[in-house]
Order: structure tokens, then sequence, then C-alpha cells
């Protein structure tokens, strides 16, 4: 088990845009800093992330911002893993003329609970992984001017995906048969992978899909998809 140290405490989190809320935003829709297009919520569905040697991928962060990012023999509901689904919201241009975007690959963000019963999100640092503490997803609103009639009403056991700002919370997840690979949305030369008894990124030697089998996950939804 591999257990990192962070400076930020996990309740330090920025609420960007905080005065300025638009109905697009509460309806699950999430505009990414850098990034167009839009990144809008499909579905979110719980599940086990599984390493191709069957281990449990497993992290946490503490009440003083002391994090873990780990693989697990065992399993238990500590492990259970929050995979939100998004999909692009706008038409791409090409030349003159306007057309929707075929992309079969998934816009993904990853969440467990903490043991604060917190959502913990796992995101792609400046070197290495990192993670960010998400509020549930409220079914009142979160700001007075706002009316009842314009929020979506979640479900408290779901992450809140309003507080989703920065591409490096987003991955893009590539089925190969039975497997998964995620693809750092932010840096795409970056995917997750498996390094001994925990995670990190790392680069792809080229192009093609690569053989080593640290690069590949398994999905075990709980859940009909």
């Amino acid at each position: 088990m591999l257990l990192r140290s962070g400076r930020r405490k996990p309740y330090e989190v920025l609420l960007r845009g905080r005065k300025s809320v638009t109905r697009k935003a509460l309806l699950g829709t999430v505009k990414t800093a850098s990034r167009k297009p839009a990144l809008l919520l499909r579905e979110t569905l719980k599940c086990y992330i599984l390493t191709e040697d069957s281990k449990t991928v497993h992290f946490d962060i503490d009440e003083d911002g002391h994090y873990e990012i780990s693989t697990k023999d065992s399993q238990s509901h500590e492990d259970i893993a929050w995979l939100s689904v998004f999909t692009r919201s706008e038409p791409a241009v090409t030349g003159k003329s306007s057309v929707r975007i075929k992309d079969s690959k998934n816009v993904v963000i990853l969440t467990q609970r903490s043991k604060l019963n917190e959502f913990v999100l796992l995101c792609k640092g400046k070197k290495h992984l990192s993670l960010k503490v998400l509020k549930a997803c409220s079914s009142e609103p979160d700001y007075p001017s706002v009316g009842k009639h314009n929020v979506k009403t979640c479900n408290h056991e779901d992450p809140d995906v309003k507080q989703l700002s920065e591409d490096n919370h987003f991955f893009i997840m590539h089925y190969q048969g039975d497997s998964v690979q995620f693809q750092c949305y932010e840096d795409t030369s970056y995917y997750l992978y498996v390094n001994d008894d925990s995670l990190d990124i790392r680069k792809l030697e080229n192009k093609e899909p690569n053989e080593d089998k640290n690069f590949y996950f398994r999905v075990s939804y709980l859940q009909e998809k």
C-alpha cells in the first residue's frame, strides 16, 4: 500500500464562479476551464475498478490531507467506485458546416467514498496522481438566488459534478475487449498505470495499443449499465 502526503487540506476546495451560476451548470453540464465543447453528465454507475490481476483499486484522503492510492487483494464496500460518464454537448465545426461530434470514447470521472463520508475524486496531478474532495450531490439549491425549479433533483449518494472545473479531473475510458484504459483528458499522452501496489500515470511507449497489462483495468458494475 502506498501512502502519499498532500499539503492542502481536503476541505480547501475552491468553488469557482460561485456568484454567477448558470442554469446549464445546475443541470449537470460541465464547462471545463480551457476546453470546448462542454461535457454533459449522462449517468453515474457504481462499480469496482480492478486491475488485470484482479486487485481492487482504492483511494482515500483523511482530515489532515494525507492520501492513499493503492491496489488491494481484498474487496469491501469501501472500495466501491462511482463512475460518472459524460458526453460532449456541443457540435464541432468543420469548415463552414457544423457537425455533431461522433466519438465512441467516454469521458469519465472516478470517485470513491472516504472514511469521512466525502466523495474523493481521482485526478491527474503535475507529475503524479492526486485526489480532490467533492461534496455529495444535493437536491436543494446551493445558492439563495436560484429557484428550486432550476435545480436538477440529485441523489445524495452521487458526487456533485458542479464542482468539476479543471480538465485534469477527467479521463477518457477506452474499451479494449473486456478491459479498459483510462487516458488523461488534460494531457492525452498520459494513462492510468498500475505501479506495484499503487496507481500512477505514465506515458505510452507508442501510439498503438500497449501490451503492458499494467495499462489495463476491468470495471465490475454493481448495477445494470
